[in-house]
């Protein structure tokens, strides 16, 4: 696992750093956290999970029925945005690194939003269907939560879990919640296609002028660009440490997982005989308690100086898919979904901030790229494994059941992992 001295508190990269900066810089770089995370938690919730993903579903009959298209045709396209998004992640992580987080994201949203609004012109050839969802998944990893967990850690130091938890669980859930239902009213009084300009340009002319207002290069990277160095190995140092691959092997992988269930649960549940209501109920709670465990993880993690306190969270998502799985009571079944919501909450918001603790600054955004990216792909893959286990089963039953030896492992690599190598200093 490498010598990690946890009795030795190690400098952050922002007390090294500001040591050179002019005075009342150093200052600075705490910054406003309220504003930031303000313009964080604004960017999530118009990033390309809530407006394309979580929207998805809305969009699948009306463009089905123009195109006179198979619903599996249509339903593809999802797959290929998030590989899209997996592919992109790396690169755009990067780009944070290289031009600086800021740049990166109000790059990204305004070509979100054009991205967005050419789904609005698609024709009825599957190719180009297919390729522009997979543009829209590549444009979408410049502005999202993983660049902005990126700009948060640069940003602050000792609150730094509990701002990456609240950008990114409270935004993408008010995305998941808010964006979908802005779609349904469009689709009810005009087109799909006009549905897809709607949040086109909500998604530049709500989110630009927030991220260009709040979102300030933070003095340390400004000082990199200038020349400073901040501390951290680069990405091949990195896939070199027994530390990246004890991550690589359980977050992302189990994370992936748990979000593919998003489009697993309703119809296991409805195949089992359950209402659909019941089943969209068990869903709405694993999500709400996706988005308000994040943040109190990212409080918690705060306040560590290893991840232990991880694994009873990943213990709880077996539990729940073992729940969700056997338990027939509704009650069991809502109880399964508040577990599911535990877990997952741990893993995304979890992932951002070890990266950042024992990896640094230095190439943090190439770094969190490749984990990202495992975790998109895995979720893909995930989805479809999953539905080709039902085709050759008729039932859910065996691909659940491989998940949870999946999500067994974070619970031991959590305790297996040593003390974090960059510790925190005070961000005041």
């Amino acid at each position: 696992m490498g010598e990690v001295r946890s009795s030795v508190r190690v400098e952050s990269s922002a007390a090294r750093l500001s040591e050179g900066l002019p005075q009342g810089l150093a200052a600075g770089a705490r910054g406003s956290a309220a504003g930031l995370v303000f313009a964080g938690l604004i960017g999530n919730m118009l990033s390309v999970t809530p407006s394309v993903i979580a929207t998805f579903g809305l969009f699948l009959v009306p463009i089905a029925t123009e195109f006179g298209w198979p619903r599996s045709l249509v339903s593809g396209a999802l797959a290929v945005a998030l590989l899209g998004n997996a592919f992109g992640s790396a690169p755009a992580g990067r780009l944070a690194d290289r031009y600086g987080s800021r740049r990166v994201i109000l790059v990204g949203n305004t070509l979100l939003a054009a991205s967005i609004a050419g789904l609005a012109l698609v024709f009825p050839n599957p190719v180009l269907f297919y390729l522009q969802f997979a543009v829209v998944g590549v444009i979408g990893a410049l502005a999202s939560n993983m660049v902005i967990a990126k700009l948060l850690a640069d940003s602050f130091d000792d609150r730094r879990g509990l701002l990456i938890g609240v950008a990114g669980g409270i935004g993408n859930g008010l995305g998941s919640a808010l964006l979908p239902i802005l779609a349904a009213l469009l689709l009810g009084a005009y087109t799909w296609r006009v549905a897809y300009g709607g949040l086109a340009l909500v998604t530049f002319l709500v989110g630009f002028p927030i991220l260009y207002a709040f979102i300030k290069t933070p003095p340390l990277e400004r000082a990199e660009q200038e020349g400073a160095t901040a501390e951290g190995p680069g990405l091949r140092e990195a896939l070199r440490s027994p530390i990246f691959w004890l991550l690589a092997t359980s977050l992302p992988i189990g994370g992936g997982c748990l979000q593919a269930l998003f489009a697993t649960i309703e119809p296991s549940l409805v195949d089992r005989g359950l209402s659909l209501d019941a089943a969209t109920s068990v869903l709405s709670v694993f999500a709400l308690t996706c988005a308000i465990w994040e943040p109190t993880v990212g409080l918690l993690l705060d306040r560590t100086w290893r991840p232990r306190l991880l694994a009873p969270c990943y213990a709880s998502g077996v539990t729940g898919l073992l729940l969700l799985v056997f338990a027939k009571a509704f009650w069991a079944l809502m109880l399964s979904g508040v577990l599911l919501g535990l877990g997952l909450g741990a893993e995304f918001s979890a992932l951002a901030f070890l990266l950042s603790r024992y990896f640094g600054r230095h190439a943090l955004g190439a770094i969190s790229g490749v984990m990202f990216a495992l975790a998109l792909l895995v979720s893909a893959l995930a989805t479809v494994a999953l539905n080709i286990c039902f085709d050759a089963t008729g039932s859910y039953f065996t691909g659940l059941l491989l998940i949870v030896p999946l999500l067994a492992w974070n619970s031991v690599a959590m305790l297996v992992l040593p003390s974090y190598t960059f510790l925190p200093e005070s961000d005041g």
